[in-house]
């Protein structure tokens, strides 16, 4: 045998077992990943209500305040959390609301005659299921979790494979010329044939696949090693300056300016930029967060921080004040998924997700057929082992996403996303003013960062939610200043957020400390001892005090 024969021999057997010991799981990722780029489209054609169907050809759509106060005048008890219009036309506004009972709804209004078409509530949806089944297979938290990362780590291969496809496939270009697909000569030639069409009209989709899956690879590795890239991004949530929000009179609120002005705000920042997504801010000092589809890079958004009380423009994060590593490292997700552009690019990317699921299966057919002989010819002891466990690797990692399913299932149920959290602490009354503490997740505090943390709930009464201003919450008894009460809590009023940092030393005595501040500058305080408040945490304070 020539020397070149038999380097095409091994490069040959290099290309069919770069894929195959998990053939059956990348042939999994591709079919569930083509099916969740068009997964919106999915729903669309499935639910009739998150439909936007114009009465007629010339009407307009409404404006964003409008589409607000539709909310506001059929749920007055709601709290409005987020306005997003979609890019595609053909889809419904959401806008999302919180309830006294701590249930997140997303209501889908249509654009043109205002009309609620219908609710979700916020948890399990179809869209979310398939991403998290083709993203990290179910597993608990993206980025840290196995799914994550055998996911991605199919990257290698797939890069592989390309590389070793087009050496192996001598002066590929022809099949753009002249490609052939031969149908009577046999299964193996139809699929051979297929697999390697397939793979010549694929290779810039295989390859913006394969960096784009290196990248998230490589940023879940960063993650794991606490290194962060440099980032222009601000290092802590943008808030105003407690000297920026008004006061007003006692019982009232301090007056907002509506999203048709925030619309008009952004435009002016960025004149080439239609605004479409809100977020109204977590607390009294939150900025509006508007974003919308950069002009000049569609791949990434445009963002203002606005005011909600003067209109003035707070931050800007735009394309131009990103570094080019934050260009490119921020462009990966949006050129994996291909929504960015339109209806057009998604048909697109499904096309080429159904052509590399085929070429995968077909490349499976290939190699019972053709590399198992060649390997058991070099190498035949370990062909003869292959046949024996060569389909338990990809077993074991399907078998892996159906075992957490009922765990997936549990944590995303609407139920588990209600209410203040895992144990209701007590009602607990400052001032004029009625709240109710709890902890969102029962147990001792935990160690991140370096440093012993919790999550604890708050939620105001009904009467004093057009009173309070902000809610703080602290370990022991603050100064007299407000700026010493504590961690501001963030949420809607019906379920605010407070990530409470202890020390080592924490006397198992101690108290937490919840401040109340009015919109007209008042403020309230009372003292909940810790094992009232915590038990677990009591308890862990206890033990390491011995």
């Amino acid at each position: 045998m020539t020397e070149t024969k038999s380097s095409a021999r091994w490069w040959f057997l290099a290309h069919g077992w770069l894929a195959l010991p998990i053939w059956v799981f990348l042939l999994f990722v591709c079919l569930t990943g083509t099916i969740a780029t068009v997964s919106q489209e999915i729903v669309w054609l499935a639910r009739p209500e998150v439909r936007a169907n114009p009465p007629s050809d010339d009407a307009q759509m409404l404006g964003y305040d409008e589409v607000v106060a539709v909310i506001a005048r059929e749920h007055p008890e709601a709290v409005i959390r987020r306005v997003s219009r979609p890019v595609k036309s053909m889809f419904a506004w959401s806008v999302q609301a919180e309830y006294p009972d701590g249930v997140v709804f997303d209501h889908y209004v249509n654009p043109y005659t205002g009309h609620i078409q219908g609710s979700e509530r916020d948890g399990f949806s179809f869209r979310q299921f398939i991403r998290a089944l083709h993203g990290w297979m179910l597993f608990k938290d993206m980025k840290t979790s196995l799914g994550w990362f055998a996911v991605s780590l199919l990257s290698l291969p797939l890069l592989g494979s390309l590389v070793t496809g087009l050496v192996v496939y001598k002066r590929f270009w022809r099949g753009y010329l002249r490609p052939r697909l031969r149908w009577g000569q046999g299964r193996r030639v139809f699929w051979g044939d297929l697999h390697r069409l397939a793979g010549i009209w694929s290779i810039p989709f295989i390859l913006t696949m394969a960096v784009t899956g290196l990248w998230f690879l490589a940023d879940s590795v960063l993650h794991h090693a606490d290194i962060e890239l440099p980032s222009t991004s601000p290092a802590l949530p943008v808030m105003l300056d407690r000297d920026a929000v008004p006061l007003a009179l006692p019982g009232a609120q301090a007056p907002r300016i509506g999203l048709d002005r925030a619309a008009q705000v952004m435009r002016e920042t960025f004149p080439e930029v239609d605004a479409s997504f809100f977020s109204l801010g977590e607390s009294a000092f939150s900025p509006i967060r508007v974003m919308g589809q950069g002009a000049g890079w569609p791949l990434l958004t445009e963002a203002a921080w606005i005011d909600p009380y003067s209109g003035r423009v707070e931050y800007v994060r735009s394309i131009g004040n990103r570094s080019w590593l934050e260009l490119a490292t921020q462009s990966m997700r949006p050129l994996h998924t291909g929504d960015f552009v339109g209806l057009g690019l998604k048909l697109v990317y499904f096309f080429f997700g159904l052509l590399l699921t085929a070429m995968v299966a077909s490349g499976l057919l290939v190699w019972t057929k053709r590399t198992a002989r060649a390997t058991a010819q070099a190498l035949p002891g370990l062909a003869a082992r292959w046949r024996r466990w060569r389909f338990h690797l990809s077993a074991l990692l399907l078998v892996l996403p159906m075992a957490w399913l009922p765990h997936y299932l549990t944590e995303n149920q609407p139920a588990a996303r209600a209410g203040l959290g895992q144990r209701v602490a007590g009602e607990w009354s400052a001032g004029p003013w009625r709240m109710t503490l709890a902890e969102w997740r029962t147990g001792p505090p935990r160690l991140h960062d370096g440093e012993y943390e919790k999550a604890f709930t708050l939620a105001l009464c009904r009467d004093c939610i057009g009173q309070v201003k902000a809610a703080y919450l602290r370990i022991g008894k603050p100064r007299g200043d407000v700026r010493t009460s504590g961690v501001l809590l963030s949420g809607s009023p019906y379920r605010m957020f407070g990530n409470l940092h202890f020390p080592g030393d924490l006397h198992p005595d101690a108290e937490l400390w919840l401040t109340l501040e009015g919109w007209d500058g008042s403020k309230h305080r009372v003292a909940v001892p810790l094992a009232q408040a915590s038990p677990a945490t009591a308890q862990w304070a206890q033990a390491r005090s011995q």
